[in-house]
């Protein structure tokens, strides 16, 4: 968990919204590696393992990561971020799920603060990529993030992650892209769409456009 994305953690309790502290046990440049996450309203805690921040009560253990796989190629992050719209590195991105994995090869092209939320076990946390495994929302501040890429949860997910649950973290106007198996909810315009994702704004009446892929 990088320590610039901490002030933007909330707790998940119900109370008034509320930073989070962080007591760091082992780290790694400006990540933490190894600690503890602690609300000073209800006294909720939240353990930092392998650079993830475990909001999940346990439920979705956090896991060592480098399986040994072969993570998507840069083509697929130099898409990510037209589709995204990342043309300066303020702010941060949610990259859900197998998304997680494009988050180092998307810095290579736009320095952006990443946020990977249920992580792909490929996905690489440290160098910008932060990680949280959450259940039913996601647990930052409210309009804080400037765009979200949206994956479906896995077959054997009993308590999947929402689209439009996870959309409260999205800025009014910030991007929103998932494959075409998400189904877009009430709370984006679709603006783009191809054979494999669609674009969308959380607020936007923009007329809808083709994505076409460019030769070599």
């Amino acid at each position: 968990m990088h320590s610039e994305l901490v002030d933007t953690l909330r707790c998940l309790s119900v109370h008034e919204e509320s930073w989070l502290v962080v007591a760091a046990d082992e780290t790694d440049g400006r990540h933490i590696m190894r600690g503890l996450l602690g609300c000073p309203v209800c006294h909720a805690r939240y353990p930092i393992e392998h650079g993830i921040a475990d909001f999940s009560g346990g439920a979705r253990v956090p896991v060592a990561l480098d399986t040994g796989s072969v993570p998507p190629g840069e083509a697929a992050a130099v898409k990510l971020a037209a589709m995204l719209d990342l043309t300066d590195p303020s702010g941060y991105v949610i990259l859900v799920g197998e998304w997680a994995r494009l988050g180092a090869a998307l810095r290579e092209i736009v320095p952006v603060m990443a946020l990977a939320v249920n992580p792909h076990p490929d996905a690489i946390i440290g160098g910008g990529v932060s990680g949280l495994t959450t259940l039913d929302r996601i647990p930052v501040a409210a309009s804080s993030a400037r765009g979200i890429a949206f994956a479906p949860p896995g077959a054997t997910d009993e308590q999947p992650l929402e689209l439009s649950a996870a959309l409260g973290a999205v800025r009014p106007g910030g991007r929103v892209v998932a494959g075409i198996d998400v189904t877009a909810t009430d709370d984006v315009a679709v603006v783009a769409r191809d054979g494999e994702h669609w674009v969308a704004t959380r607020t936007s009446g923009a007329p809808m456009i083709r994505l076409v892929r460019g030769r070599a």
